[in-house]
């Protein structure tokens, strides 16, 4: 039974690498390092290390680590009216910066020369902006809506790769967990005052305000259990998984405010 204490040394090792490659004097002046989705690194290489190379598992890993920093990256750039010359450098310097990390995921890529995997990276991208945009754009969202685009927005690329290797339940369990992994985000800023999409389309379907955190609470029991469930398919990963959810689902953020409700 794989246990994620296996994937330790991978995830330092890819993180390291992320470094070497975007280490830059000058941006780092300005601009901080994109923080690294350790769930996406071992959920993304226990796949592959199952389907592919040692080498093309850790290519594949480190570029869609790479893709994920470019826009993370990307979406950080101000909309706000430039008011003096070093908001104006500074916003220069974050769209450079998200190329920077786009080139450089291409550039893995096309030096393994993984033609049909640069091709699911920039397929990928595309879709992950188109759903970002009807996440924030589309007026009156309802949680399926909001739940659809999220899922996309959150895991396409890790559900592509998926696809092009036929795991079904490797594409399922990315399309939950990265979902469930947002709500729970979102739950947990709702507590903190801060309302998101998620928990904006849950006003609707709640009809009060005092419900919308409970309902909340039973869409992730909902998807939590839908995740177990999965999981069995996946066998020996299947504790892997299990560590994984309850990491994400045991915050301490939901007990203090039922606590606080008491």
């Amino acid at each position: 039974m794989v246990r994620i204490s296996q994937f330790n040394d991978k995830v330092r090792e890819l993180k390291k690498s992320f470094n070497s490659l975007t280490k830059h004097s000058y941006l780092e002046r300005y601009i901080e390092v994109p923080a690294i989705d350790e769930d996406k690194v071992r959920f993304l290489y226990a796949m592959l290390s199952e389907h592919a190379s040692k080498k093309e598992a850790k290519a594949y890993t480190l570029a869609a680590v790479l893709a994920q920093a470019a826009l993370d990256v990307h979406e950080a750039i101000s909309l706000h009216k430039l008011q003096t010359d070093s908001v104006r450098k500074n916003r220069q310097l974050t769209v450079l910066a998200g190329d920077y990390y786009s080139s450089l995921y291409y550039y893995l890529l096309a030096e393994e020369k993984q033609i049909p995997m640069i091709r699911i990276f920039s397929h990928s991208i595309q879709e992950i902006n188109e759903h970002k945009m009807n996440i924030y754009e589309v007026d009156e969202l309802t949680y399926t809506d909001a739940k659809r685009n999220v899922e996309k927005a959150e895991s396409i690329l890790l559900q592509n790769i998926a696809n092009h290797y036929n795991q079904n339940y490797w594409k399922e369990i990315f399309n939950d967990f990265f979902f469930l992994k947002r709500l729970v985000f979102e739950r947990n800023e709702f507590i903190k005052g801060k309302n998101l999409p998620i928990m904006e389309t849950l006003f609707q379907e709640a009809r009060h305000p005092d419900s919308v955190l409970a309902l909340s609470e039973q869409k992730i029991e909902d998807l939590k259990d839908k995740l177990l469930n999965t999981s069995q398919r996946l066998q020996k990963y299947e504790g892997f998984i299990i560590e994984h959810i309850d990491q994400l689902i045991n915050t301490t953020d939901y007990d203090e405010y039922v606590a606080e409700k008491g």
